[in-house]
């Protein structure tokens, strides 16, 4: 009689045995398992404002930990690269301030001048001007006769 051939991928059915876990392991199981307890979801409108946006502060730091590995740090480790994160903030922001609205108002200046033709003075006086003046439209065709006095 020739031997019997098995395969890896299906047991031999002989050989099995189901066996039933202990009572213990399934008292455990009952009491711990997540599945067999009835789950209690709250509808996300039952939460003021002032919840819901703390919330999402919260969420948007665990991403910002999880995006750029902060969560392996110590917490003084993680003072160190938040310190330096809004340290490099603080200095953009305040660079922005500070130095762009003169280069706004400098480009705003070159633009009267492809616009009109005339020097970045004449134009940059028409330009203060309308600053001084909140409220009034600028158009090519009130720069124009501004620039031209009559």
């Amino acid at each position: 009689m020739p031997p019997e051939m098995q395969s890896f991928y299906t047991p031999n059915t002989a050989a099995t045995h189901l066996s039933h876990a202990p009572a213990a392991v399934d008292e455990l199981i009952s009491k711990y398992s997540s599945a067999t307890a009835p789950a209690v979801f709250r509808k996300p409108g039952h939460r003021n404002p002032v919840q819901r946006f703390s919330d999402r502060v919260r969420l948007e730091y665990y991403r910002y930990e999880v995006t750029f590995g902060l969560y392996v740090l110590t917490p003084n480790e993680k003072v160190v690269a938040n310190s330096f994160v809004v340290v490099s903030l603080l200095l953009l922001f305040w660079a922005l301030f500070i130095y762009f609205p003169p280069l706004l108002f400098h480009k705003i200046c070159r633009l009267g001048w492809l616009l009109t033709g005339h020097s970045s003075q004449e134009v940059s006086s028409v330009v203060r001007g309308f600053l001084d003046a909140p409220g009034t439209p600028m158009t090519p065709v009130s720069i124009a006769e501004n620039a031209f006095p009559s």
